[in-house]
């Protein structure tokens, strides 16, 4: 019985066209309640900007928010790499993220995901569960091709794109070696029909 080989599909990127779709959809959507919106559109700013994992946001509090605007760089600890890694905040970054959280109400310890409406409740997410809703929404909104890894391999593809030293991308990223962080910059369609010779 011949088996035939799985098709390995086209990973998207998500570039700022995406990002804006993926966040004008989310904050028109009727069909969710308003403490999954803010869950979604808290991630998709997080993930867009930062490139991280879900399991990293997941672990991310209002403190580390606070710091991170306050002294446009936070440390993050990856639980993949048992390492550390630095978020930066960028002028557009924080136009996108300050609107999002209510820094009267929540408390400190609150992670930036959770259960419920209540601003005060600290309990998380399951992170599969979390991850499976992350990516059905951004599948339904963008497409087959798109889970959360778009956005972070759109970071680095748009770093790549502008000649960002693979270095730097590498640490941006969180990653330890540099042949990781180059498995992520894949070319946009718009690259390549700029860069056709025939």
């Amino acid at each position: 019985m011949k088996t035939t080989k799985s098709i390995k599909r086209i990973k998207e990127n998500i570039t700022i066209v995406e990002f804006k779709k993926i966040m004008a959809a989310t904050r028109g959507d009727d069909s969710i309640r308003e403490n999954t919106r803010l869950n979604l559109l808290r991630t998709f700013v997080m993930l867009y900007h930062t490139g991280m994992r879900l399991n990293e946001l997941q672990d991310l509090r209002l403190q580390d928010i606070k710091e991170l605007l306050e002294n446009e760089t936070v440390k993050v600890v990856s639980k993949k790499t048992s390492s550390e890694r630095k978020l930066y905040l960028t002028k557009e970054f924080k136009k996108n993220l300050t609107p999002l959280f209510d820094f009267e109400i929540e408390d400190d310890e609150n992670r930036i995901i959770c259960k419920g409406s209540n601003k005060n409740k600290r309990t998380g997410i399951n992170t599969i569960t979390f991850i499976q809703q992350i990516n059905k929404y951004l599948k339904s909104v963008l497409g087959s091709g798109y889970t959360s890894h778009s956005f972070r391999q759109g970071i680095l593809s748009d770093f790549g794109a502008k000649g960002v030293n693979i270095k730097i991308m590498s640490k941006f990223i969180g990653h330890s070696d540099i042949k990781t962080t180059l498995k992520y910059v894949q070319p946009t369609d718009e690259d390549i029909m700029m860069n056709l010779i025939r």
